[in-house]
């Protein structure tokens, strides 16, 4: 077991985030170690808060459940009612009347965070935006958001609709784990719509390594919101903020939480977890410090640049986040895996996802083969059995083909928002990511 009484987490001071000048019941941020649960670093994290648009990760996770249980599909058309084209902006501009695609409502939630959009699959899951706010909010205390309260699909300004940073995390959690197949739509840079490029509201995708999803969310209420997942050396981080005073000071904050937290995790590996009980040699006075584990009020000066004082006056909450249910033991005779042949040297591949579970590789497969199907030029996909520090992992490969050719439907597929990479010819198929 991992003692986290003594693992200390440093954020730095973010230039222009002025976090004293913020309105105090709006400010909030978490950072959580995906895998564990372990929460490196908590402010206010269980305080009531407005989620604004990111309430839509929400609706997305109704939406994504409804298409597991067949109850959507993803080239349904949903109508638009009278009620979703006069939402208020952000918005498509969708006229009363006329359809649109499931899949296209997804993506619109994701880049432009469309409110008329959102109304449109709260009608057709719920009859009505009322009830479906109804259902997001039991469904969200099943998830274990015992702190959420949803009153519409879209965000828009309502007092009575509040959440934690603590259930954003575990929602951004649960949507990863619960639908990793869907999860890269949260990672599309943009949507091409009426010929125009709606350019994705999170920022920090392509600019900050290994950003990959979630959401941004603003209203007066909430100040600027984001709740954000990254992954470096196959270790994933979940960070939100509340309540920034732009959202410039808002990405900077996230982007610093991020940055020092994969900090901590690569120092645990260097050190072999050994427990670390002084401060990096980087941190001094102006910089607040927060210990991960211990309930903690600390004042630090932050009088050199602007005579405030940066107060960290909450007790942190480190009760981890749901994990993630053991892998259950796979049956050869039930769930047969295709095993990887191995090709001629010389030829290159395209490894597609990795997965814990042979189900969710599957799933991968079958998308790509029928996204791909054409640049593919018949080639089967393979799912190659191995394990990663003792666990299952079933990575998803298509092979057999030459350089050129793979790095091309790598980019391709990239831009559909699928994950992929090259795999070398002197890269050995045991060893292969």
């Amino acid at each position: 077991m991992r003692t986290r009484a003594l693992i200390l987490f440093a954020l730095l001071a973010v230039p222009g985030f002025a976090i004293a000048k913020a309105a105090p019941e709006r400010f909030a941020a978490i950072a959580v170690v995906e895998a564990t649960g372990e929460v490196l670093h908590a402010r206010h994290a269980n305080a009531a808060r407005h989620p604004a648009s990111l309430t839509k990760v929400m609706t997305l996770y109704m939406v994504f459940a409804a298409i597991e249980r067949g109850e959507l599909g993803w080239d349904d058309r949903l109508r638009v009612s009278d009620k979703a084209a006069r939402t208020r902006p952000t918005k498509l501009g969708l006229k009363a009347g006329t359809t649109i695609s499931v899949e296209d409502a997804v993506r619109a939630i994701v880049t432009k965070s469309a409110n008329d959009v959102a109304v449109v699959l709260a009608e057709r899951l719920g009859g009505g935006e009322a009830r479906f706010a109804g259902m997001m909010t039991k469904k969200a205390k099943a998830l274990g958001m015992q702190n959420s309260r949803f009153v519409n699909a879209s965000g828009l300004p309502n007092k009575r609709q509040v959440t934690t940073a603590r259930d954003m995390a575990v929602l951004a959690y649960r949507i990863h784990h619960d639908f990793p197949q869907n999860y890269r739509y949260f990672s599309l840079s943009k949507l091409v719509w009426n010929n125009r490029d709606l350019n994705n509201h999170n920022t920090l995708l392509g600019r900050v390594k290994g950003v990959d999803g979630l959401k941004t969310g603003f209203t007066n209420q909430s100040g600027y919101n984001i709740a954000v997942t990254a992954e470096r050396d196959g270790q994933r981080l979940i960070v939100v903020v509340f309540g920034g005073a732009s959202g410039e000071q808002r990405d900077a904050y996230a982007t610093k939480l991020l940055e020092r937290a994969f900090d901590e995790l690569a120092r645990r590996r260097s050190a072999n977890e050994a427990p670390q009980t002084q401060p990096p040699a980087d941190l001094d006075d102006a910089t607040p410090v927060l210990i991960a584990g211990l309930s903690a009020q600390a004042h630090q000066g932050d009088g050199e640049r602007r005579g405030v004082q940066i107060v960290i006056d909450d007790t942190i909450e480190t009760r981890p986040l749901p994990l993630p249910e053991a892998p259950k033991p796979v049956s050869q005779a039930q769930t047969p895996l295709p095993k990887i042949i191995p090709q001629s040297r010389g030829t290159w591949g395209i490894q597609v996802g990795a997965f814990s579970s042979p189900k969710q590789a599957r799933a991968n497969l079958n998308y790509v083969s029928d996204i791909a199907l054409g640049a593919l030029d018949g080639r089967a996909g393979h799912i190659a059995e191995g394990q990663r520090k003792g666990a299952p992992l079933y990575r998803v490969q298509f092979l057999g083909m030459s350089a050129q050719k793979a790095h091309s439907l790598c980019a391709e597929l990239n831009v559909l928002g699928q994950s992929c990479f090259a795999l070398a010819p002197e890269i050995k198929y045991s060893e292969r990511k």
